[in-house]
Formats: C-alpha cells, structure tokens, sequence
C-alpha cells in the first residue's frame, strides 16, 4: 500500500500505512466553514480506481482535492484526468509536490485545474469560498497555481504560515468522522497500534537539506498549539479511539522547543491521562526531559541520526559537528525507558563506501529499537535536489524512476562512483546485517514475550520485512528503463 504522506511516500518493507494527515487537516476546515465534505482514502480502504469513482459518485462533488507526492505524481495526474472527464467539476491538486512544482504539474496535466501552496488548510479553504461567490477574484487568493480565463497559467505566492494553529479544527474528528471504518488499517511499523497521529506545532527550525515537509509545506518557523489545545485532543482520541495504542506526534521535530514538551508532559501528568504517545525528535533532548517524558506516557521518539560522517552531517546541514552528542542521547533515551527509532540515509554528498559503512556499524552501536535505512530521495524544492541537479547527481529528472518496479524506494541519485542501484543495494545489506543479527532478534523476542501490542507490532512489521530481506530491489517497470537524463 503507497503512502503519499510519508515524509518518503513508497511501499514500505514493514507494512506501514500513514494517516492522510494534511489531507484531513484542509478537509476539516473546509467543513468547519460550513460545507458538506466526503474524504476518501483508497488505499486504506482497499478501492481500486473503478470503487473510488464509485464512492465519489454517491457524493456528487462540486469541488475534487487529491493529495500527491513526486514519486506518484504520474499516476496522479492521470487519476485527476479521469476524475475531471467523469465529474466534469474543477480538480486541485496539494501536498509537498504540489508546492514545489506547481507550474510544471498544471502544464503536465490540462485537467488540472488548481494547485495548492505550502499549508493547504487556509487555501483549500479559500478556494471553496471563491468557488462559491464568496471571494470574487481569485488572484486574492494566497498560494494557488491556476489557470486564467485566457487559460494561461498563474499563481499567486503563499501567504504567512497559520499562526493560531488553536484555530485549525482538530485532525482526530475529521480522522473519527470519516475514516473510522478504516482507523485500524493505519500501520506504524515502530509504533504500538491502531495509533492516531496528531500535530503539536508546524515548522521546523533546523535546516537539513533533504527534509521535503518544512522547505514545501511548514517552513522553518516552529509554530506551537497550547498544550491545553494539545492535551484536550489527547483526551478526545482516548475516548473516540477504541482498543488506542498510542498517539504519535508527527510534528518536523516535537522536541523542537524543550520548554513546550515540559508543558505538555507536565499537563498530561496534571490530569493524571492514562496515555501512550511518541514522536520524532533530534538527538539532543537532555537526560531530565526524557526521564519526564517517560512519566509523561512517551514511549518512543523516531530520530533521523542519517550518518556517522561529520563531513556529511555537515554538508546535509544537519546542525551537529559529530556523533558523540547523539551516543549520549541513546544512552540517556534508554535510561530513562525509552525506545529509539533510528533513521539512516546513504547517498549524502560526501557518501562513499567507507562513509555508508561506518554509518551501519554507527547504526549497530547506537543499536536503536528499530531503524530503517534509505538512498537519499531528494525531493523537488528541496536544497537536497538543487544540489543533486546542480553536481550532476540526479541522473533523471522521470518521477518514474522514484520507485522501483515493486513500488519500493529507489533513488535517482548517483553519488561519485556510487550508482543508484549501489545505494539501493547497500540499504538493502544494511537492513539484513542489521535484522539478523542474534543479539537484535533476542532483545525483540523479550520485548513481545512481555508486551502483546509490542508482539503485534514485531511480528505483523517482521513479517512483511522478512519478505524483502533477502530480495533484490531497484528493478524499474520496464516502460522506465529509456527515460531521459536530468540536465541543469
């Protein structure tokens, strides 16, 4: 199953299905400003085109909003050209690559009528209005691409980013009112499920050159509800949410502001909530704060470690000289009771064989809970991918090419004289040395031996991982195979 709003959309080795969590955020206002709304997620509900053309139907839409991602976008705007000769209603467009390549997705696709910018919530919502009559130019509207009545295309730039994020309607009652029927088929293969995933903040102040979320969509400020707003969502979903196994914050970075975990833990543990959450972070949370996130219910934190180089953290920008400052942070995370989620890339400039090396043994000395391992996908509007275009990395420019022929990561990156396929490879040699080995495979046999909904998740992720270990990946469809090279 494909999950556009991963950070890496792909079919992942693990089973893992995400939440169409920005999908849901622009639904729910939309509907907060007085309009009727169907929100479908195919995959999660096992419709194939024909079925979701059938769902569409029962709802006769005045209005169409597909979310995207680069390594589909093909698909999905052949899916938007059938959704405009069905309906015959307008369609837009959102999500990371909308943002990043509007001009070149209204050109690709005549269908198309509209794409989104950035933070869709607000325009999606202001489209609707002037669609409406409500708003009679739209050129008054911030971030949308669209076509003129000359039929020339246009845009307007993206306003501010949502400051009032207490404002924004919650996610968990749009996820409750229309895709409870599918809640339990939302995987998280690090996580305790069925899990909900919620926002605390938006925006990211660090400046890593892959991250696609916050150089297309939420920005490098970080914006923070209240924790009042945040705890009162939590004590919702506990009581909306049957057989809950935990909340997971997927804000850029939750433990971007320290002093906002403190008062979200401190209001948690004031209300004395029965709950279990995790969320992503970097590798510099002090000691103190995860012992109190410990009491607070956090059970896991999901951290991008990505390699064991300086010279390439430096030159992803990552913010850290080198590793001894996230070695102190497992240790402390793993004190304090805590699980870790590691992500590791290859394929960085600076990357050879020596440095892809290093980072598995990095991995196995930090020996997080789990981890996953990835060729660098650099991403239109990212500095990753101007990087990658302008050093001659990105061999193609064919969204094509993103995915292998399985669905699978498969990078368009060449690194020196690493090609795509040896980054694909080294992954997937990564992920085996990393899985198989004995003393990895007893810790997670005592974790399930204890803990059923742990149990569930080892083996239900397992399963499905055990199925790639040994296979090759990076095979293209074969209508892939003659695309054209990238030029600057």
């Amino acid at each position: 199953m494909f999950s556009r709003e991963s950070r890496s959309p792909c079919v992942t080795k693990s089973s893992t299905l995400y939440w169409p969590m920005f999908l849901s955020y622009a639904a729910g206002v939309v509907e907060a400003d007085g309009n009727e709304i169907q929100l479908i997620d195919s995959p999660a509900m096992d419709l194939n085109l024909e079925a979701t053309l059938a769902e569409i139907h029962k709802f006769s839409p005045e209005l169409l909003i597909v979310s995207t991602s680069t390594p589909s976008i093909l698909n999905d705007l052949q899916v938007v050209k059938t959704l405009k000769s069905v309906f015959q209603v307008p369609v837009a467009i959102m999500g990371t690559h909308a943002s990043a390549e509007p001009l070149e997705s209204l050109e690709n696709e005549p269908a198309l009528d509209y794409c989104i910018i950035g933070e869709a919530d607000y325009t999606a919502r202001s489209l609707v209005r002037h669609l409406r009559g409500d708003i009679a130019n739209i050129k008054d509207i911030a971030g949308l691409a669209f076509r003129n009545k000359k039929g020339e295309i246009d845009f307007q730039p993206e306003g501010p980013k949502i400051e009032n994020l207490d404002a924004v309607p919650w996610v968990s009652k749009t996820y409750r009112k229309h895709l409870y029927s599918c809640y339990k088929r939302y995987f998280y293969g690090a996580n305790l499920n069925p899990i909900v995933v919620i926002l605390t903040g938006r925006g990211c102040p660090h400046r890593c050159s892959y991250c696609v979320v916050p150089q297309t969509l939420n920005g490098h400020v970080f914006r923070k509800r209240s924790p009042e707003d945040v705890v009162n969502e939590m004590e919702y979903i506990l009581k909306n949410f049957e057989d809950l196994g935990e909340i997971f914050f997927e804000d850029d970075t939750f433990t971007a502001d320290h002093g906002h975990v403190r008062a979200i833990c401190a209001l948690i543990l004031s209300r004395k909530l029965k709950v279990t959450w995790s969320g992503n972070a970097r590798a510099d949370v002090p000691a103190d704060l995860l012992k109190l996130m410990k009491k607070a219910g956090c059970r896991e934190l999901c951290v991008g470690f990505e390699s064991a180089s300086a010279d390439v953290l430096q030159k992803i920008h990552k913010g850290v000289k080198n590793t001894d400052r996230a070695v102190a942070f497992t240790r402390d995370a793993r004190q304090a009771g805590l699980l870790v989620h590691g992500c590791f890339m290859v394929g960085n400039p600076g990357d050879t064989q020596k440095t892809m090396r290093d980072t598995l043994e990095y991995a196995k000395k930090l020996n997080p809970n789990t981890a996953q391992f990835y060729p660098i996908m650099a991403y239109p509007g990212t500095e990753a991918y101007r990087e990658a275009l302008e050093s001659g990395a990105l061999k193609t420019k064919d969204y094509n090419q993103w995915l292998d022929k399985d669905g699978f990561h498969r990078t368009t990156i060449q690194r020196g004289n690493l090609s795509s396929q040896d980054l694909v490879d080294f992954c997937d040699e990564a992920r085996r040395e990393f899985y198989l080995r004995p003393s990895y495979m007893a810790s997670q046999m005592k974790l399930a031996l204890f803990n059923s909904r742990e149990r569930y998740r080892i083996f239900r992720a397992f399963k499905t991982l055990v199925r790639h270990l040994f296979k090759k990946h990076g095979d293209l469809k074969p209508s892939a195979r003659q695309a054209p090279t990238a030029k600057g």
